[in-house]
């Protein structure tokens, strides 16, 4: 049955997602004018525990320059939990609804086009729509902050300060390039975006050069400032007392992850990369990912959909090895198991996170292990919550493939 107008789709989820995401900053600073906790550029004091080191009460970071706040529940602040609803409830809601939905039949899942992987108008057109709206989302994501930064007479005061507004502008709509990208080419959602399988690669396209773009602002901003103002010897300065400078170590680390990884999805054609494309885009584009999250804290939260949908990929692929075949409404079902799965891997990083990070004498560089562990951590517990929906799945023919593995494979 495939995934098209008279059914539900993921497509909604996605669409809900980059509402979200459009929304974010402007609430944001609006809750942080009216004095709310909710942290400074981009809310990463108000996502991750850090709060003036002029007003610390806590053991952690009294000399360095942040304060870790205990958590209000399982090391997550107030802010983090709804922020983390908001942002997976869309994906979550609508797997459970494709489940419930087609759960009276089992029917198997099949792919809305062709072998040939042409798409159909409907999706060329669908892709084109989600692209200008990515494209108008992208300005909002840039200006705004670039707007009250540049109203700043730090930024003002110099052409390197106006340099370093533009590079941590470009950093916001770089933040939900990378945060978004992943989902919809995902084995565990691609083929529930009813857009099928070549336009799901065009919009991953489409989006991946834009992520270049802004990173390539954003890491040659961050240079230029910090060449010009400290000199490159800074980013390897490193020591309990000056970890932050490994703030700016794993920024360069990611950036030339991400060179990599655009440099081999430029030559994927080449004779001796396309042979081997897409498992190199795979580990290239993980490493990215963790490297970014290692960089920029609140990643870990914004990547779980991400996280939970390659947890799901994996679990397709293996039971698909046990011989299983994921209907429709079980496959949807254990995308909603690979979400909560990874919720859980988050909380258990976080909650261990708060507790190092309330002892006495933690050093600045500590704090850079938890974020990524993080990730690793809810790939893992997705993939282990929503194997045993998969593996109780009817057995498939000898020789056949589960329709999730065909499809985006």
């Amino acid at each position: 049955m495939p995934v098209s107008k008279a059914y539900p789709s993921l497509a909604g989820s996605w669409k809900f997602m980059m509402l979200a995401a459009g929304l974010y900053e402007p609430l944001r600073y609006a809750c942080w004018r009216l004095g709310e906790n909710v942290g400074g550029v981009g809310g990463i004091g108000g996502l991750c525990n850090l709060q003036n080191p002029d007003e610390c009460s806590t053991f952690s970071g009294h000399a360095g320059s942040y304060c870790f706040k205990p958590g209000v529940w399982a090391g997550l602040t107030g802010f983090a939990i709804v922020v983390l609803l908001v942002w997976i409830l869309p994906l979550l809601l609508g797997a459970l609804r494709m489940s419930v939905s087609f759960s009276k039949g089992e029917t198997q899942l099949e792919e809305e086009e062709g072998c040939n992987g042409e798409s159909h108008p409907r999706a060329s057109t669908e892709v084109r729509l989600l692209v200008t709206i990515w494209s108008g989302l992208s300005v909002l994501w840039f200006a705004m902050p670039l707007t009250y930064m540049l109203a700043d007479t730090f930024y003002q005061s110099s052409f390197s300060g106006v340099l370093l507004a533009v590079a941590l502008a470009a950093a916001f709509p770089l933040s939900w390039h990378l945060s978004l990208l992943a989902v919809p080419v995902s084995q565990a959602v691609g083929p529930f975006m009813g857009l099928g399988r070549q336009a799901t690669i065009d919009l991953h396209k489409a989006l991946g050069w834009r992520t270049a773009g802004w990173a390539a602002i954003h890491a040659c901003g961050e240079l230029i400032y910090v060449f010009k103002t400290s000199g490159l010897q800074m980013l390897f300065q490193l020591s309990g007392e000056n970890g932050d400078h490994l703030f700016y170590l794993l920024g360069l680390i990611a950036a030339l992850m991400l060179l990599v990884h655009t440099v081999v999805a430029f030559y994927r054609k080449h004779p001796r990369i396309s042979k081997y494309f897409k498992a190199s885009h795979r580990t290239t584009a993980s490493l990215v990912l963790l490297a970014a999250t290692a960089h920029w804290a609140p990643f870990a939260l914004f990547l779980l959909p991400s996280a939970a949908a390659y947890g799901a990929a994996a679990a397709t692929g293996m039971a698909s090895h046990f011989g299983r075949k994921a209907s429709t409404p079980r496959a949807s079902l254990a995308l909603v198991a690979a979400i909560l799965g990874a919720v859980a891997g988050l909380l258990v990083v976080w909650k261990t996170r708060e507790t190092v990070m309330m002892s006495r004498d933690v050093g600045l560089l500590l704090p850079f292990i938890f974020p990524p562990l993080a990730l690793l951590a809810e790939v893992a517990a997705a993939m282990l919550v929503c194997l045993p929906v998969l593996l109780t799945a009817p057995a498939m023919p000898a020789g056949a493939e589960g329709p999730l593995t065909q499809l985006m494979g």
